[in-house]
């Protein structure tokens, strides 16, 4: 068995990402209550783009002027984290402040022209700031599956150095087989090669989701199925090759009440949905736009879907 198939003993995964431009905010939301952390296993830190001509990754702008993260704001992010013994993954994102869109161009120059370069540089930067691991946030917009197999491969080669250094690889993917990149079918490509794929639906996922999803032009996805409950997805994953720890679903910490039907639309009610069927939960963002997400009740339910380790429950940290 690889290293990836073993990972953090199969715990289920709360991620939740601090992006460039929401450094002070988050950190505020995570200082004012001390459950939050309780609940998180790993944070992302939104913090590098690719370079321009491909071979490394460059820090982020924070805002429209194009000043760049604070190094030292970064520092103090991951000692913060490190003393709660949450893990921090370096998440490289083909989109800014000054870009304002996702700009797959960009994307694709690193991992397909540059792959070897691109990979290095993500490593390097990796471990000058001590980080856990490498989170993959590429996306692209449109038909794209002819990236697919260049994607496949740089995901691969980049597994197999990480792998040597028992450090992570994790995927931010969209939430649909039918459109975008990358997608619910290029899932396959990956399997025993990430530690966990985030399905980046957000209120657009939640189990009682009994709506079907046409792309512009084209026939029903996958036949009309429902494809955007959490069971519809976890299902997908597990004929793909994934266990169910591997599966984190997106939630919107803009949104207090999002859905309908299922258990309910509270977000009490999606970590319930989320808890009975053993997923992970990738929260966008650390920033809990929404008071509820503040709370210490919703980090207590938030600490019971992180507490599952193969059906068992272990202690608090």
């Amino acid at each position: 068995m690889n290293w990836h198939a073993c990972a953090q003993s199969q715990q289920t995964q709360v991620i939740a990402w601090i992006p460039a431009y929401g450094v002070e905010k988050s950190m505020q939301a995570l200082q004012e209550n001390p459950h939050i952390a309780l609940g998180l296993t790993r944070i992302g830190l939104q913090f590098w783009n690719p370079a321009a001509d491909g071979k490394s990754v460059v820090f982020a702008p924070v805002d429209e002027s194009g000043r760049s993260v604070d190094p030292a704001k970064l520092l103090q992010i991951i000692s913060w984290a490190k003393q709660r013994k949450i893990q921090v993954l370096l998440t490289v994102y083909n989109n800014s402040q000054v870009m304002k869109k996702w700009d797959w161009d960009l994307a694709r120059r690193a991992f397909r022209d540059h792959p070897q370069e691109f990979a290095a540089s993500l490593i390097k930067t990796m471990h000058q700031f001590e980080l856990d691991g490498i989170d993959l946030d590429l996306e692209g917009e449109g038909e794209l599956d002819t990236d697919r197999a260049d994607y496949a491969k740089f995901v691969k080669a980049l597994s197999k150095q990480l792998r040597k250094q028992k450090k992570l690889l994790t995927i931010d993917s969209f939430h649909s087989p039918c459109i975008n990149a990358p997608n619910m079918r290029w899932w396959r490509d990956w399997t025993g090669h990430i530690d966990a794929i985030h399905s980046m639906g957000y209120q657009d996922l939640y189990e009682g989701n009994s709506n079907s999803f046409t792309p512009d032009g084209k026939v029903a996805c996958e036949g009309g199925a429902p494809i955007f409950k959490y069971s519809w997805q976890l299902a997908y994953a597990k004929k793909a090759g994934y266990r169910t720890d591997q599966i984190v679903l997106g939630m919107p910490t803009w949104l207090a009440q999002w859905g309908e039907a299922g258990l309910g639309s509270s977000i009490s009610a999606h970590l319930q949905e989320a808890k009975n069927l053993g997923v992970g939960i990738a929260l966008w963002d650390l920033q809990l736009a929404a008071k509820e997400w503040r709370s210490v009740q919703t980090w207590n339910e938030v600490q019971q879907i992180q507490q599952l380790r193969a059906g068992v429950k272990t202690s608090p940290r």
